[in-house]
């Protein structure tokens, strides 16, 4: 019997976990390290060409410098062989697909966690200019231990560009009913196009289902059009958040994926969670308290603290979608394993979709003045000076709370 094949010299193949449209996942043995490892092997025929490999291996190393428990990490990549390949961290457990397949819906508590595990994998990443574009339940793996990691990172992009370039009929790599509008129509793609996906992972961890039917783009751009899917067996808070993430045009959606994960903890934790609601051409919040199991009569209430990070831009006025006609589609490529607030919003209200650096900045101040204080209104300012105005706000509560900043500069 022949020996198992090396990957770069180090990687020995073991077992083959799965296989898929785009790759194949085999267990594998370091030899350097002495460590188990996964390898995931991408199809030849998908990375043809010099140009194609070195983009993945740019989008490997990006995705590599990821540290965070909801990411399953990746530690090396190999694009000199017959087959591409990522080395990644190897999880000991399931996808969350193979568990939807298996048992159906999930226990709420337990879809909660899962979602807010990946939401916090999420921002993590998005802080850090990466973009997942294939947030589907076949890439998120459970460990034993229950927690949630989301893999295949840094290849996603890689091969939608390959597949745009090899076909014809304008196939879209991915699974069609996890896809945002936005990539259904050639839209921008951010970090909001990956809430849409976090949505419809925690609707289905739900209910057993994806939030819309997937015969066709055209089909499922229709039913996405005409809003999210109502989920009226679900708790309500959960619900809102579903319904948020959804949101067809992204400026609807959360404000990123930190206040998702801080409104589901906040469910789980028993507290009055911030829901993230979808809105009609703005962004809203909802309180939607959780009913306490025991409530306690003598305990009077007060206000809870919250991050600023959480708090969500109001009436964002979109000024135009423009939608891009859309290619005939071949079918959808079969894949494998691989933030609320206070109640009123504090911002003024932009006659703009939200900038990107906007978010740092915000949680920069909550973090040095607290979610009480008024940040600076910065409608209308370029991003350097609204930075500066931000620094100055800071300063000022630098000076009269001691000990409170956290330096300048966004993510200081």
């Amino acid at each position: 019997m022949p020996e198992p094949p090396l990957v770069l010299d180090r990687y020995r193949l073991v077992e083959r976990l799965a296989v898929g449209g785009s790759a194949e996942v085999w267990r594998a043995h370091d030899e350097q390290l002495d460590r188990a490892v996964a390898v995931k092997r991408l199809h030849p025929h998908l990375l043809p060409d010099a140009v194609s490999r070195q983009r993945l291996a740019a989008e490997a190393r990006s995705a590599a410098g990821l540290s965070h428990p909801g990411i399953v990490g990746i530690y090396d990549v190999d694009t000199s062989g017959d087959w591409p390949a990522l080395v990644m961290e190897l999880v000991d457990g399931e996808s969350l697909a193979a568990r939807l397949a298996r048992d159906g819906p999930l226990p709420e508590r337990e879809a909660a966690a899962i979602a807010a595990d990946i939401a916090d994998g999420l921002y993590h990443a998005h802080k850090r200019g990466i973009v997942h574009r294939d947030v589907k339940p076949g890439n998120v793996l459970l460990d034993r231990e229950g927690r949630a990691r989301l893999a295949d990172f840094g290849i996603a992009r890689s091969l939608a560009e390959s597949a745009e370039r090899l076909t014809q009929t304008g196939s879209v790599m991915g699974t069609l009913r996890y896809m945002a509008p936005e990539q259904l129509t050639g839209g921008e793609i951010g970090p909001r196009t990956d809430l849409y996906g976090l949505g419809a992972v925690l609707h289905e961890a739900l209910t057993g289902e994806p939030p819309f039917p997937a015969g066709s783009p055209v089909g499922l751009v229709e039913a996405q059009r005409a809003g999210p899917p109502r989920v009226p067996a679900v708790d309500p808070t959960l619900a809102a958040v579903v319904r948020a993430c959804l949101a067809y045009d992204p400026a609807d959606r959360p404000i990123h994926a930190g206040a998702i994960a801080d409104a589901l903890r906040a469910w789980l934790a028993g507290r009055s969670a911030a829901a993230l609601a979808p809105g009609s051409g703005d962004t809203a919040t909802q309180t939607i308290a959780r009913p306490a199991v025991t409530p306690i009569a003598s305990e009077p209430s007060r206000p809870r603290r919250r991050p600023l990070g959480l708090v969500l831009l109001a009436a964002v006025v979109l000024t135009g979608l423009v939608v891009v006609a859309l290619l005939a589609f071949g079918g959808p490529s079969a894949g494998i394993p691989s933030l609320g607030a206070s109640s009123t919003p504090t911002t003024a209200p932009t006659p703009s979709p939200t900038p990107d650096w906007l978010p740092a900045l915000l949680d920069e101040f909550g973090q040095a003045c607290g979610a009480d204080a008024q940040p600076p209104d910065v409608s209308g300012l370029s991003e350097k000076e609204a930075k500066q105005a931000f620094d100055e706000a800071i300063a000022a509560c630098e000076g009269g709370k001691p000990g409170k900043g956290k330096g300048k500069g966004p993510g200081g």
